[in-house]
């Protein structure tokens, strides 16, 4: 009856279905694994620094002014800011399907035309975006290092040594280094020399901030580009700091002497006062933080980095210490998730064995299950899923659904050979399906973070229906015919 039914032999189903399986097995280690889903809305962030201004000249003065220009840009859904004393930022949630970078570059431009009505003592602008794959839960990885060294010079090395050799890692997105001070300039002057030439300290940060100004002039596009790139165009000084001559720079004039900085101060670039102290079992620290891709296996990629600063070989007296490792609690996560899907499995076939005493209908079910989930690996891969939290308590939950389903369709073929359980199978599983669905329907923010759950939900249960539909019978049916065979 069930050959009748069908216009495909019950091997060749088997053998499609183990196709995609052994594909299925192929596919589920490239799958993205995150603690965490990496999806959010794009979003553009203007950040600025307002030195020596409270948080309500801060407010008033540039917030609000780069706020109610930025409201302008298309594709806005939300706007938030913050201010602070001697900084805030502007941060703009777009539309899932606003470009990001033309929204950036009208960013840019509105802030460029509303530059010279901001206070002076506010730093130009710095714009940063956010993709819709950004790694939403930041670094998933942390070490410190430590050294009977300066801060400084701990950073040095890991900026020339350990960056590097991470960076290279397929799948390391950035590769962040804090704790240490920055380099500054320290200019001591003899104030009575000044006063003496007719100067004072305003003439000397005035020198200096001419000799070392820049400035943004905007963006354009190379004539010969075939790529439809933009470029930045700035005017930048002609030597940098770490090039700074102080002769070169005329501080003013005394009786028709010009008069250079290396007469009046002595110029020292040094490391900034730390304004704080981090140290451990006596030792100096700086913090190493890196940043998976968001498409990287994080477990792997874990187990690649850790291998990679094992073989480096590290001066005398540097200590390095992993503080945080995300892929430890996602192995974590996914060795509760083997368990209790293992412990479910198991009482349900337990339980079928036991109600059937039948090891072929124990052995139907089995298949069935395994193939399942081997083909839904498949259609995960295609529809770009992550393994992350949400993802495996889709694939925890949606394992009774698909017992369900198994156990109904062999329960009807093996007792009433027919197939007129599928009607009420599917009927029940597009209402699953649908009450799903509203996860789609509600805002953005919410939807991105349940919706790899409910896709694979959805996936799995859709992939139950063809089980049903077409592997159950033919299992059941050859099943059959090897008990025939060996009868004869």
């Amino acid at each position: 009856m069930t050959s009748k039914m069908r216009y495909i032999s019950s091997f060749s189903v088997i053998v499609i279905f183990i196709s995609l399986s052994l594909l299925g097995l192929a596919l589920a280690p490239l799958l993205p694994v995150r603690l965490s889903p990496s999806e959010a809305l794009p979003a553009v962030t203007v950040s600025f620094s307002m030195q020596g201004s409270s948080a309500r000249a801060v407010e008033q003065e540039a917030t609000s002014r780069l706020e109610s220009a930025l409201s302008r840009v298309q594709g806005v859904k939300y706007v938030k800011s913050r201010s602070r004393t001697g900084s805030g930022y502007v941060r703009l949630e777009l539309d899932r399907n606003t470009s990001i970078s033309t929204a950036r570059f009208e960013t840019a431009m509105i802030v460029r035309q509303i530059w010279d009505n901001l206070p002076e003592n506010l730093s130009y602008p710095h714009i940063s975006v956010s993709q819709v794959d950004d790694n939403a839960s930041g670094p998933f990885m942390s070490y410190t290092i430590n050294a009977d060294l300066p801060a400084a010079e701990i950073m040095s090395y890991a900026d020339e040594r350990l960056r590097p050799a991470l960076s290279r890692i397929p799948g390391v997105a950035k590769v962040e280094l804090s704790g240490a001070m920055p380099m500054e300039w320290d200019i001591t002057y003899d104030s009575e020399l000044l006063s003496v030439l007719g100067l004072s300290p305003d003439n000397i940060l005035s020198a200096i901030s001419t000799r070392l100004n820049s400035e943004f002039l905007g963006t354009a596009r190379p004539a010969d580009d075939g790529d439809n790139t933009w470029i930045r165009v700035a005017l930048v000084p002609e030597a940098d700091m770490d090039g700074l001559d102080i002769s070169k720079i005329v501080v003013g004039s005394h009786n028709g002497e010009i008069i250079t900085l290396d007469k009046v101060a002595t110029v020292r670039h040094a490391e900034a006062p730390p304004q704080s102290y981090f140290r451990i079992n006596g030792l100096n620290s700086i913090n190493l933080s890196i940043t998976a891709t968001p498409e990287a296996n994080q477990i792997d990629l874990s187990r690649s980095v850790k291998e990679c600063l094992a073989s480096l070989h590290l001066p005398r007296g540097f200590m390095l210490t992993l503080e945080y490792d995300a892929s430890d609690r996602i192995s974590e996560e996914l060795d509760k998730i083997y368990f209790r899907t293992g412990l479910t499995v198991l009482i349900l076939l337990l339980f079928v064995a036991i109600v059937t005493l039948s090891w072929r209908y124990l052995l139907i079910i089995t298949i069935s299950l395994a193939m399942n989930l081997c083909v839904a690996f498949v259609i995960y891969y295609l529809l770009g899923v992550e393994i992350q939290l949400y993802s495996l308590a889709g694939i925890t939950i949606s394992l009774n659904l698909i017992i369900d389903n198994l156990i109904v369709m062999t329960e009807h073929i093996t007792r009433r050979h027919n197939f007129r359980a599928f009607s009420a199978i599917l009927a029940a599983t597009l209402t699953t399906v649908g009450a799903l669905s509203v996860v789609f329907f509600l805002d953005e923010r919410t939807m991105l973070s349940l919706k790899d759950f409910v896709v694979v939900v959805i996936v799995n249960l859709g992939v139950s229906l063809l089980v049903a539909l077409f592997l159950v019978p033919a299992l059941v049916e050859r099943i059959r015919l090897t008990r025939r065979v060996r009868t004869h």
